[in-house]
């Protein structure tokens, strides 16, 4: 049954990562960072034509992308060249000390499946079925979405009009993808396609990153990207919890893609007062940031606060280094870099906050039980996962008494105390300037928590195999064994199995599991859709003409149909446009063989259907009145029905 999905899958990771890599590989980075940024520089193509299109008058698609790719292309291997013409000593230059030997080749090939097959099999239990659909109250919009760039051609995040006539900046990045995924592989189910992209996401993007991560901060040593492999889909909060809160697939493939941009961000900033040359990384994760930004602005900032930290961290550094032994100037570079950070972070603060009314999250713990939460990196009162919360817990102290991964403390200890703020403090002007970017939602910012709980993580684990190595070494009867390399990676695979069954394999995972399973449960009691009303939607293009609307009321799960059988609604999404004629169909279409308004209203959007799913509301949102007891309004004619559900034509307009 799952293996309906592989054709979409391959054609996700397909997009994903090919891209991009001709970027990175043809910018001339280390082959790690060619991997891990390969996403997030393929969603700044996908996306970027999206919004090229347009303004071009050319149609967006595959070509578009292919030929975007290759202009990037053409344009990295000039400027390499000019480079090379102008510093010899530079050529092929990328993030020095990248370059991966055989043996991290190895452990690449091994690490990488081990962790995409250990996070997709939480994935594949949180779903269910490969075309499930989430019963959350987002879902309408995203599915919707993804269908509206389908049929229009319309991929502009500048430009986006599924409920807004005139348009809106909205980031589409997640929903261009899965719209460009259906035109490869010739898919037709959204959900289907939503799901596979989801899986290629959590399971190979996020791994990637989080192994990239390791490679960078760890010197790729086998321990260390083995055990960001096990642990990467040992956290709840991410990549699974946005999964069933929202749902909110745009924060989810952002964060998917930050482990290789803080990756790319520690190379640029490296610690110490020296420097490196690092080729062209700086524009290649200039737009890999803009990739994630397209996904989910809040992740540039996430991006940028990682950067003041590292170029404080720098600058603090550089000062404390005797001047005989720094470059000349560094101080004035290194503060110059940290004040434009610090420039640039405090006017996207600032620049890409949401309005005030889009946080409508209040508090929901006391501070102590969240404060619990942030320390164990286990948000919303789930079930702790110990093992991987215990490692990071140890790593962050390792980290705060080793200079070069202070700033990765300080790091995680601000995204936790931003969480605290989110989940407890009351509601007011400074909670909403402190955690406003991410709508003032813990949910959000817990899971940022993983981003850094992996390698602190990591760094516990390291810091115990360390105590360990010392331990055995003190044995005299155990001296020799212990100093045999075969004695090592003998013990990575028990290691990693540990780590696996103890985290994202565990009863504690499974536990957590549970509840987010139940948002793509599909019965009679579900939210959004029943199996009654899917089977009715399902029916719609053979009921109904190919041109024809439907009045829905969204709180019901009706506006799906748009996204599930392609038929056209009134609404797309439960935060509607602001149009006269769905007021009025909303508070009155059940009164319109005798309210004088309705008829018209109805003619100007064109329905002559209406679709009734009573009895229950996605998220506890109120039914539109005129949509009530259609059952018995007269001026209705039932054309058909599955159980309660039953689609309407409106005969009151005559």
């Amino acid at each position: 049954m799952w293996l309906s999905l592989l054709p979409i899958l391959l054609s996700a990771a397909a997009l994903l990562f090919i891209p991009g890599a001709l970027v990175g590989a043809s910018a001339g980075l280390r082959t790690p960072l060619i991997i891990g940024l390969a996403p997030a520089i393929s969603i700044a193509i996908i996306s970027g034509t999206g919004v090229a299109a347009p303004i071009l008058a050319l149609p967006w698609g595959l070509t578009a992308v292919a030929t975007a790719t290759a202009v990037a292309c053409l344009a990295a291997l000039a400027t390499r060249r000019l480079m090379a013409g102008r510093h010899p000593q530079d050529a092929g230059s990328g993030a020095t000390g990248l370059r991966p030997g055989l043996r991290s080749i190895a452990v690449w090939c091994a690490a990488w499946p081990l962790s995409a097959a250990a996070t997709g099999i939480t994935i594949g239990r949180i779903l269910n079925t490969p075309d499930a659909i989430s019963q959350t109250f987002d879902a309408v919009f995203h599915l919707n979405a993804v269908e509206w760039i389908l049929r229009t051609g319309n991929a502009s995040s500048l430009h986006f009009l599924l409920e807004a006539p005139s348009g809106s900046v909205y980031p589409v990045g997640w929903h261009t993808l899965v719209a460009l995924v259906m035109r490869v592989c010739g898919a037709s189910d959204v959900p289907a396609a939503v799901n596979a992209t989801v899986f290629a996401a959590g399971g190979l993007v996020w791994t990637s990153g989080c192994l990239t991560l390791a490679h960078v901060l760890f010197r790729a040593r086998p321990l260390a990207l083995l055990t960001a492999a096990a642990l990467a889909g040992g956290f709840v909060a991410f990549p699974f919890n946005l999964l069933s809160w929202g749902v909110l697939y745009s924060n989810y493939l952002a964060i998917c893609l930050l482990p290789s941009l803080l990756a790319a961000a520690r190379e640029l900033v490296p610690s110490g007062a020296g420097g490196r040359r690092t080729g062209l990384l700086l524009p290649a994760g200039i737009i890999a940031a803009g990739g994630a930004g397209l996904a989910q602005p809040n992740a540039v900032v996430t991006l940028l606060i990682a950067l003041v930290i590292l170029s404080a961290g720098r600058l603090i550094a550089t000062v404390r280094t005797p001047p005989d032994e720094r470059p000349v100037n560094a101080v004035r570079r290194c503060g110059l870099t940290t004040g434009g950070m610090l420039l640039v972070f405090v006017i996207t603060w600032f620049a890409m906050r949401p309005p005030r009314g889009a946080a409508t999250w209040g508090p929901s713990y006391a501070t102590s039980g969240s404060v619990g939460e942030a320390v164990t990196s286990t948000p919303v009162q789930f079930s702790v996962i110990w093992v991987p919360a215990l490692l990071a817990l140890l790593g962050f102290v390792v980290a705060l008494r080793v200079a070069r991964y202070r700033w990765l403390a300080v790091l995680h200890l601000s995204t936790c105390a931003l969480y605290v703020v989110a989940r407890s403090t009351p509601t007011g002007d400074l909670r909403h300037f402190l955690t406003g970017i991410w709508y003032t939602d813990a949910s959000r910012l817990a899971a940022l928590l993983p981003l850094t709980g992996v390698p602190l993580a990591v760094l516990g684990a390291e810091a115990i195999a360390r105590w360990g190595r010392e331990r055995l070494t003190s044995i005299n009867r155990l001296r020799a064994s212990s100093q045999q390399p075969w004695a090592r990676w003998a013990a990575y695979p028990v290691i990693v199995l540990i780590l696996a069954l103890t985290g994202p394999l565990s009863g504690a995972m499974s536990a957590c599991v549970k509840p987010m399973e139940r948002a793509y449960l599909i019965a009679a009691d579900s939210p959004s859709l029943t199996p009654d009303e899917r089977a009715l939607i399902d029916e719609l293009p053979s009921l109904i003409g190919d041109d024809a609307v439907v009045a829905v009321d969204p709180a019901s799960g009706a506006a799906l149909a748009y996204a599930l059988s392609g038929t056209d609604t009134t609404i797309k999404h439960l935060f509607h446009r602001d149009d006269t004629d769905l007021d009025i169909v909303q508070a009155k279409l059940n009164r319109a063989e005798t309210d004088p308004a309705v008829c018209p209203a109805l003619a100007d959007l064109g329905a002559d259907y209406a679709l009734y799913f009573p009895g229950k509301s996605i998220s506890d949102v109120r039914p539109y009145p005129g949509f009530a007891s259609l059952n018995t309004a007269p001026g209705f004619e039932l054309v058909a029905n599955q159980g309660r559900a039953a689609l309407y034509r409106i005969t009151a307009c005559g």
